[in-house]
C-alpha cells in the first residue's frame, strides 16, 4: 500500500466513528471499551506500528502516535460513561465542537500535513505526497462535513 492510500484509509475508518458511538448511544450498536480505547487495535493503530514506523520520520511518527493514542482516550471514554449510563457526558463529548471532534480533527489535520509537506523518512517518493495531497484533503473534508 502507498502512503496516500493507508492515510485515506485512516481518515475514512475514524470518521466513521462518530455514527457508532451515536448507533451505541441509541442502542442500536455494542462496542468494546476494551478494543475501542486502545489505538494499537485498529487498522491505522496496526499502520503506525508497521508502515508508519518505517515510512515516517521519527518526529511525525511520534507525533501521529500521540494524536492517534488521544483519539482512542477520547473514544474510551465515551463509550465507558455510555456504560456506565452516564449519557450527558457522552453526548458533550460527541456534540459539534467536542472532545471527540476536537481529537478527530486534531489527529485528521496532522494526517493531512504529513501529505502536504512531507515528513518522510529519505528514500518515500517525494511525487506520492504532492499527487496524494488533493485527494486526502477532500476525503477528510467530506468526512468532516458528515460530523
Amino acid at each position: 500500500m502507498t502512503i496516500r492510500s493507508d492515510i485515506e484509509d485512516a481518515i475514512a475508518v475514524h470518521g466513521a466513528w462518530k455514527a457508532k458511538f451515536r448507533d451505541f448511544l441509541s442502542g442500536k450498536a455494542e462496542l468494546d471499551l476494551s478494543s475501542v480505547g486502545r489505538s494499537d487495535a485498529c487498522k491505522l493503530g496496526m499502520w503506525l506500528a508497521d508502515g508508519g514506523r518505517r515510512k515516517l520520520s521519527p518526529e511525525n511518527y511520534a507525533k501521529a502516535c500521540e494524536l492517534h493514542a488521544q483519539f482512542h482516550q477520547v473514544a474510551g471514554s465515551i463509550v465507558h460513561n455510555i456504560k456506565q449510563k452516564d449519557f450527558m457526558a457522552a453526548r458533550q463529548a460527541l456534540a459539534s465542537g467536542g472532545a471527540f471532534d476536537h481529537a478527530s480533527h486534531a489527529m485528521c489535520a496532522f494526517l493531512r500535513k504529513l501529505i502536504l509537506h512531507g515528513g518522510y523518512k529519505a528514500g518515500t517518493p517525494p511525487d506520492e505526497a504532492s499527487v496524494a495531497a488533493e485527494a486526502t484533503i477532500e476525503a477528510a473534508e467530506s468526512l468532516e462535513k458528515q460530523d
